[in-house]
């Protein structure tokens, strides 16, 4: 189960990631909006409290000027002649609007390069008021040819400059507010453009999240199911496996209880029963502490290969009076496997029922248990082997037989097919394997290959049985 809880760990966190790009994207949205809107707000603000109030008090100016520039020669010919006199009242109310009017635009920003323009304005409109101030001192003066000579060559030439710097610094602020509108429509273009490119992106984000969150939902369910499967499979093994001894321990009973068996009988009936409720515990305590280490060799675990053999032997091997089955052990010096005592002999066991299961229906059944030790040059396994000498497996059954609730075709044995199963799950959870070699009306043979212990590596490595590992 580590490998699949590691996958699930490593799609959390992919999904963590997914939606925390998710969430940087929709914030860079709103950043990248936010900030194409902040240039539109400066641009549209620097338009309306800049360019275009300058733009109204500099056409509001060239307007009172306008009124100056078009005193002629009417009208000081109808001050000469004693006509309606020479209007001054005009000219000073001209002059104080745009006093107002140049004092309205001065008091707006100036924008970049703009100061260069307002020198020029200034002297004309200097030059305006030099040119008023002398028409004022001689406005009594009957010789009207010099008031006719400063409203021609000073007072009108002046209000003429003013009116050109004017102009150039009305055409500035409409040039400046132009490019103003261009920016904010860039802008507006850009922010359109930078929302689609992102929300696509928050879209496409959203739909990997989703995705992702799919296949963890998923693997997370069939992982669940496994680890139900597992539970209903490690019940079925415990319930399998508990059988044989509890049904030492039953007959054991039923003997104590009809009280006509000799003392001699009562004795290894008693023996037997109590054998059987002991090697049922190591079993049911060795799956569980098996189950319990996520299916997997508890480190340091060793057991006794000899031993264990001889206690399923002692088990399994029929007597008082029942048919004799012989089991034959050819153990040669196996040592210790790194596994649990129980969970070897749930192994060994059902190995060891299913070849009595199938062997009992031969004219002559035979058994032969073996276990030696196999070694190569960068580690040591246990081989234990046993053979029958039964019908041998059904040819459509093959590597299947290992499976779980498999059994042959036109199987009349009891079982429900958990036996194999369980020998296959234990020796893939230590490193090991299994095969099965079967003769059809032969027999069949059923190996299984487990590291051996630690300790039975370094015996053999120090005894040069097994040669060091070359340092990598």
């Amino acid at each position: 189960m580590r490998p699949e809880r590691n996958k699930l760990d490593s799609s959390g966190r992919t999904l963590l990631i997914a939606f925390g790009a998710v969430a940087a994207a929709f914030i860079l949205s709103t950043a990248v909006a936010e900030w194409s809107d902040l240039g539109i707000r400066r641009a549209s603000q620097q338009i309306a409290g800049n360019t275009a109030p300058s733009i109204e008090h500099l056409a509001l100016l060239r307007a009172d000027l306008r009124r100056i520039t078009l005193l002629d020669d009417g009208d000081l010919d109808a001050a000469l002649e004693g006509r309606p006199p020479f209007q001054r009242k005009r000219i000073d109310a001209t002059l104080t609007a745009i006093e107002h009017d140049w004092n309205g635009y001065h008091a707006l920003p100036t924008l970049p390069g703009e100061a260069d323009l307002v020198p020029a304005a200034e002297r004309a409109q200097m030059d305006l008021a030099t040119a008023i101030a002398r028409l004022e001192q001689i406005e009594r003066d009957p010789d009207r040819a010099q008031v006719r000579a400063v409203l021609e060559k000073e007072l009108q030439p002046a209000a003429g400059r003013l009116d050109a710097a004017v102009l150039r610094l009305i055409d500035f602020n409409a040039a400046r507010g132009g490019e103003l509108a261009r920016t904010i429509g860039k802008l507006g273009r850009q922010s359109v453009v930078n929302a689609i490119v992102l929300d696509a992106v928050c879209v496409l984000l959203t739909f990997v999240a989703g995705s992702l969150a799919w296949r963890l939902v998923r693997r997370t369910t069939a992982l669940l199911e496994r680890r139900a499967d597992e539970l209903e499979a490690f019940a079925g093994r415990v319930a399998h496996d508990v059988i044989g001894p509890l049904s030492a321990a039953s007959l054991a009973l039923d003997l104590l209880a009809r009280g006509t068996a000799p003392p001699e009988r009562v004795g290894r009936a008693i023996e037997s029963g109590r054998a059987g409720i002991n090697r049922a515990r190591l079993i049911v305590d060795g799956l569980l502490a098996f189950a319990r280490a996520g299916a997997r060799p508890e480190p340091g675990i060793e057991a006794d290969v000899a031993e264990v053999i001889a206690g399923a032997i002692k088990e399994i091997a029929p007597g008082d009076g029942e048919r004799e089955i012989p089991i034959v052990s050819e153990i040669d010096a196996p040592g210790t496997v790194a596994c649990n005592p129980g969970v070897l002999a749930s192994l060994v066991s059902n190995l060891l029922r299913n070849a009595v299961k199938y062997a009992g229906g031969v004219q002559s059944p035979r058994i032969v248990v073996r276990a030696r030790v196999i070694e190569d040059r960068r580690d040591a396994r246990v081989r234990i082997e046993v053979e029958d000498n039964g019908p041998g497996l059904p040819p459509e059954l093959g590597e299947q037989a290992f499976e779980p609730y498999v059994r042959g075709r036109n199987s009349r044995q009891p079982g429900i097919g958990l036996g194999l199963a369980t020998v296959k799950r234990i020796a893939d959870a230590h490193g090991g394997r299994v095969d099965v070699r079967s003769v059809s009306g032969v027999g069949c043979t059923f190996i299984v290959e487990l590291p051996a212990a630690r300790t039975d590596v370094t015996r053999l490595r120090s005894s040069g049985e097994l040669p060091h590992a070359r340092a990598q």
